[in-house]
Parts: structure tokens; C-alpha cells; sequence
């Protein structure tokens, strides 16, 4: 038996609530001016209701439903690095107590049959990141894939590259990264789980760029790569996979993964593929540019919140990383690796396919950003690209304005940063090692912390 526990409280609209916001305001103001705006852009209102929701709320799929019964609703890869220093007794470990997927560096060189004995690729996922040619690194995957004697059409990952890492990495023109990224296809054609590459929006967000523009010039960049490439659009698309370094701002960072899919998918569309929401893969990582070498215990909060907020915005691949990680602790790998297995086994995030479904802020605001992220790429395109905004240093120049912007206001102490500029740690929390300058060239972009001027006033004062 039903029983309507709501049938003695009157309807109300927005308008009521508002009104007897203003009300309680006692003469101090109206509760309509009581909104902000979000990375100081977005307008915000001080109350989201029913009626502003533009479309009916249907429930997002992140991931296609797994064949396997008895698994949840929401599903993610938790991921590990794999160090320079680490053993294969440290990553058959790290599998065994929580990872569920490698990120590989490769130079090409390796010897991944001792290095990865006894990994089973067929039940993890795998991603390369090249540190020199990506071609180099995928093909001595590929023959550690042929001795294991696994069919490649079961190995889950990617690559871990764009075709802009040389523009910006090694100063190259853009059309060597496109035709690497043709040889890649050809080689990932058996794969058909498996990545050839990825656009990077951590790229510019992790130099100081506006999350908004980082979400621009990633997309500005995607389309001078189909406009360049001789293969099918569709392979392209199924080719590729999105990548993202989640920020600090909780709400703001879910609606802006939301929004990079939605995105996406209506590019595809402009090429005349079509593809399902699930299809689209996204990588996201926790932000170097958030944290601060000035309070070690405040970073491992910020990347439990940065976590959340992938998970959130329909994250699939999580990548937890200490703000040194080459240099980390075994305490600190350990407390990256277990955020994910927290978020399932104790916040229960994978038990509700879209937790975020349904908010009447969150479903507005994802509105809000694509529609600015619209704009702004067509702006780009009728001033000629995203390769001639590159060539000219103009994007540069506008992910460098950012970044002395909020430095700046760090510094001044006009924003907070909890252990940088206020509530300050004591320096035995602090990294004890040199403090590394910050070098860029014109045209460069380099990952940096929003606290670096901070920190090199603090360390240089002691």
C-alpha cells in the first residue's frame, strides 16, 4: 500500500521560495541578487527549481552494461603508475590490493617480459605513455601482447598521447603528430578496445588555463586533427579517448566532465558520426595544478574531492596521483590508490549509475557550459583555428594571463589555498627537497601550481 505523505503541503513554485528568501533577508537585500558566478564567468542563481530545467532529466550512461552479472550499475578503472624504480613485485602488488589498470611509461626499450610477468592483460587495463615515440612504445607492447599469447581484440587501455605533445613537447608541427597518429590507427586496428590516442585537456587546465578555455582549445585541437587526417572521421572517433585533470572546484569540475562528453558526442555529429554517450571514454586524473608543495596531508584531501568529482562527472578511468609521485612515499601511493576503493566500497558511488542525475543546479549548469564552450570554439574557428592561435602564441598568451591571475591572487592573498597562503602546515609537512624554478619557453606550455609564486616566497624566506 501507497501511502501520498506530501498531499497536505501546498505547491510551491520559485517564486515562493525566493520571495520568502527575501523576506528572511529582513531588508538587506533581494535573494534574486544572491548569485555568483563560477570561475568568475558563469552566472549563478541562488536557487535552481523544477521549472528551470529546459529538457526532462534523463539518467546518463557513462559505460555500456557489463556482460558479467552481479556487477554495479556504475563502473570505473582504478589505475596505478608504474615507476621507473618499481619492480615486477611491486606492480603484481599493487593489482593484487586495489589497482585495476597500469599506466605504463615507455621509451621503447623496455623489457616488459620481465617487468609485467605475471600480469594478465586480458583482466586489467593498460596505458602506455610514451616518453619518446609513440609508435616505438606501442610496438613493443604489441609484441609483449603476441609472446603472452592473448588475443589483442581483449586488451583494454590506450595511449596515452595527442598529435599536439609534439607541438608542444618537442616543437614540431602539428602535421608529424597527425601523421604518427595515422601510423597509430593502422597499428590499434586488431584492438578494438584499445585506444591509439587521446585529447588532452589537462594540457592546458594543469598550465593555468580558464577551465572553460581548456575545454575550448581541446576541442579547437580535435578538429584540426579530423580536418588533417586522411582516415574516416568514425575511426577517429572510435580511435580516441577524452582526458581531463579534475580541479578543485567540486561542482564545477562534475558539470565540466559532463559537459567535455556532451561536447564531443555534438562535434562527432557535425562529422556525421554518430556516437552513443557510453561509447566516449573518459580518462581523468587529479590536478598537479591544485596542489601545493607546502602542506603534503592538505594534497591527499585534495585529490579525495578531485576523485569524487570524476567519479561524479561519469569518469571510467580514475588516475590518482601524489603531487611528487616519482618520489613518493609507499604511504602515499598506498593512500592514492585506496581513494577509489573508498568511493566504492565505503561512499557506495557504484551503486547508482548517474548520482548526479536529477540536480536541478548541476543539469543547468551543464547547460550553461556547453553553451559558453559552443561560443567560444566558434569564436576560434572564424579567427582561424586552434593551429593558428598556436603558431601566433595567442593561446599561449591567454593560458599565461590566467595563470598570473590566480598566482597573483594567492599570493595577494585575495584567494585561499588551505596550508599554502592561510592556515599554513608546519615545515616538517613541507616536500624536503629544492625548490625547482619554474622555467617556459613563448610558446611552451608547462604543467605548474596555482601556488608557485607562494611557495617560492615562503621556501626563500626560511
Amino acid at each position: 500500500m501507497e501511502q501520498d505523505l506530501f498531499s497536505g503541503f501546498s505547491n510551491t513554485t520559485k517564486e515562493d521560495w525566493l520571495r520568502q528568501a527575501t523576506a528572511d533577508l529582513k531588508g538587506r537585500g533581494e535573494a534574486q541578487n544572491l548569485g555568483n558566478k563560477l570561475w568568475d564567468t558563469l552566472s549563478l542563481q541562488p536557487l535552481y527549481a523544477l521549472e528551470d530545467l529546459a529538457h526532462p532529466v534523463q539518467q546518463r550512461r557513462f559505460h555500456a552494461v557489463s556482460e558479467f552479472p552481479g556487477m554495479p550499475p556504475r563502473l570505473w578503472t582504478n589505475v596505478v603508475t608504474v615507476l621507473p624504480n618499481d619492480t615486477n613485485a611491486d606492480l603484481l602488488l599493487a593489482l593484487e590490493n586495489g589497482a585495476e589498470g597500469l599506466v605504463l611509461p615507455l621509451h621503447g626499450t623496455e623489457d616488459l617480459q620481465e617487468l609485467l610477468d605475471g600480469v594478465m592483460p586480458e583482466y586489467i587495463s593498460i596505458y602506455l605513455l610514451p616518453l619518446g615515440n609513440p609508435v616505438s612504445a606501442l610496438r613493443l607492447f604489441q609484441d609483449w601482447v603476441e609472446r603472452s599469447a592473448v588475443d589483442p581484440a581483449l586488451i583494454q587501455g590506450g595511449i596515452l598521447w595527442s598529435p599536439s605533445d609534439l607541438v608542444f613537447d618537442h616543437k614540431q608541427e602539428l602535421g608529424l603528430g597527425v601523421e604518427l597518429l595515422e601510423e597509430l590507427l593502422e597499428l590499434t586496428e586488431g584492438y578494438s578496445l584499445f585506444k591509439a590516442f587521446c585529447i588532452k585537456t589537462s594540457r592546458y587546465s594543469e598550465s593555468g588555463s580558464h577551465p572553460l578555455d581548456a575545454l575550448t582549445f581541446v576541442l579547437g585541437e580535435l578538429v584540426e586533427i579530423l580536418d588533417r587526417v586522411s582516415a574516416a572521421p568514425s575511426l577517429v572517433f572510435d580511435k580516441l579517448f577524452l582526458e581531463t585533470a579534475v580541479g578543485d572546484h567540486h561542482f564545477g569540475e562534475v558539470a565540466r566532465q559532463l559537459a567535455f562528453r556532451q561536447l564531443v558526442q555534438q562535434l562527432a555529429q557535425l562529422y556525421k558520426v554518430q556516437v552513443m554517450e557510453q561509447e566516449l571514454h573518459l580518462f581523468c586524473q587529479t590536478s598537479h595544478w591544485s596542489q601545493s608543495i607546502l602542506d603534503v596531508h592538505t594534497n591527499m584531501i585534495r585529490q579525495t574531492y578531485e576523485a569524487l568529482s570524476a567519479v561524479l562527472g561519469g569518469a571510467n578511468v580514475l588516475w590518482i596521483k601524489p603531487l611528487d609521485e616519482e618520489n613518493a612515499s609507499v604511504r602515499e601511493r598506498r593512500v592514492a590508490r585506496n581513494v577509489s576503493t573508498v568511493l566504492k566500497e565505503e561512499a557506495y558511488l557504484d551503486k547508482v549509475q548517474d548520482p548526479a542525475a536529477g540536480s536541478y543546479f548541476l543539469e543547468n549548469l551543464v547547460v550553461d557550459l556547453v553553451k559558453e564552450s559552443q561560443t567560444a570554439l566558434t569564436q576560434l574557428e572564424q579567427e582561424g583555428g586552434w593551429w593558428i592561435a598556436c603558431q601566433s602564441g595567442k593561446l599561449q598568451a591567454r593560458v599565461k594571463i590566467h595563470r598570473a591571475k590566480i598566482q597573483g591572487e594567492l599570493l595577494d592573498k585575495a584567494r585561499v589555498k588551505v596550508g599554502a597562503n592561510a592556515y599554513a602546515a608546519p615545515s616538517s609537512l613541507t616536500y624536503n627537497k629544492p625548490f625547482s624554478p619554474f622555467k617556459e619557453a613563448a610558446k611552451e606550455l608547462k604543467p605548474t601550481r596555482a601556488t608557485y609564486l607562494v611557495e617560492s616566497l615562503t621556501l626563500d624566506s626560511q
